[in-house]
Order: structure tokens, then sequence, then C-alpha cells
């Protein structure tokens, strides 16, 4: 199993798009095994999401994170534990040790915008509306 912390100078970042890196220890039968932190590029949380599939995280410690992102990780088959903070190495141990870490409730829900007519509150996966800042498509 792969247990990830989003990390941010060795503590659980308050944000996952806050963290500066990954941490992530990979155990086997309830033994640590391997230690591995991975830098998180410039462009953020994309990044974050992108390095978290191609390690095969079973396990995402993070803080505060969004209904969407959330969703985003369910797709990845990721286990996500939020509202976690403190030492990151301490906290996957506790986490490994079978104590419960983490505060479900820390799963922000944003608020609706009245400028998006397709009320997917900027959940483009959702609503495949593209309704980022992207350029518009041009027609063929």
């Amino acid at each position: 199993m792969k247990i990830a912390a989003a990390v941010q100078e060795a503590r659980i970042a308050p944000t996952i798009a806050e963290s500066t890196e990954i941490l992530i220890v990979t155990e086997e039968n309830g033994t640590p095994v391997a230690k591995e932190s991975i830098a998180i590029g410039a462009d953020g949380i994309t990044s974050v999401l992108f390095k978290l599939s191609m390690q095969n995280i079973d396990v995402l410690l993070a803080g505060e994170v969004g209904t969407a992102l959330q969703s985003t990780l369910r797709m990845l088959g990721i286990q996500l534990l939020p509202g976690c903070q403190g030492d990151a190495v301490e906290t996957i141990a506790a986490y490994m040790a079978g104590e419960t870490v983490g505060d479900p409730s820390k799963i922000s829900i944003p608020e609706e915008d009245e400028n998006d007519p397709m009320n997917c509150i900027h959940d483009c996966a959702k609503c495949m509306a593209e309704c980022s800042n992207a350029q518009p498509k041009a027609a063929k």
C-alpha cells in the first residue's frame, strides 16, 4: 500500500494546492519499506494529481479539500483523508498504526456562482462546458 501526504515544510499542507511536495511511504504488512519525496511543479494542483496517479497512491492525507478535487481523487481510486495537520511523517505513522487521523468535515463546499450558467460550480469535469479560462475553440 502507498500512503501519500501533501506536504509543505515537512508538515501537512493546509490545502493540496499549497503543497510543495508529496511524501510517499510504501508499506507492506504494516511495516514501512520505502519513503520517497516528490517535488511539486509550478503548475500546482494539476502537478499533484498527475504525480499521485503516476505513483499508484492508495491513500492521501491532506488538509482542507474541495468537493471537485475530492471527486477527482475518487475517480483516480485514491482514498482521501482530509483535515490532517501536523508533522507529515508522524501523521503517516499514526495512520499506519491504526489511529484516526484527519477530520472528514474539512471538505469545503464552494458557494454557488450566479455567473455559472451550468451551475457546475466550475467543476468542468462534471458539466464538460469547458468553463475555464481557455480560449473558445474555432469552428470547423
